[in-house]
């Protein structure tokens, strides 16, 4: 009862408004997190994953990222492209997306998973991360 009196005391209401708003936040991060049908994948898992041959690699950079190099046989679709071009991405094959931080490849996992995509990875970290790990590149 006397931690109630505190958090809605006059004096304490900016702190108890943003206690929480931050257990808010971490819940919902926790829901979404559950809610997401791609799998984030460090760059252990990508190659393990392009060991097998079922396998579309997707770069969804800009066409000038690629200058820094990309992942040898990857399909190239830059972002805003990517939803006209669903229908030429094979639903039976495994589909890992990677872009230079990890950010818009988790976007578009997302878009892939909510049009019937069932097989989709995004690269955590993206391409930075493919080349801290000194894994092969083209250029």
């Amino acid at each position: 009862m006397e931690i109630l009196e505190f958090l809605f005391a006059d004096e304490q209401m900016f702190t108890t408004i943003t206690l929480i708003l931050l257990i808010a936040l971490l819940v919902g991060n926790i829901v979404v997190d559950k809610l997401k049908k791609y799998e984030d994948i460090d760059t252990n898992g990508a190659v393990t994953l392009m060991d097998g041959n079922d396998l579309i690699l997707l770069d969804v950079r800009e066409k000038r990222e690629r200058k820094a190099g990309y992942i040898a046989g990857d399909i190239h679709i830059p972002l805003a492209s990517v939803k006209g071009k669903l229908s030429s991405l094979d639903k039976r094959k495994k589909i890992l997306v990677y872009c230079r931080s990890g950010s818009r490849s988790a976007h578009i996992a997302g878009l892939l998973t909510r049009n019937e995509f069932e097989n989709v990875y995004s690269l955590k970290g993206g391409f930075q991360a493919w080349k801290k790990a000194k894994l092969p590149i083209k250029t």
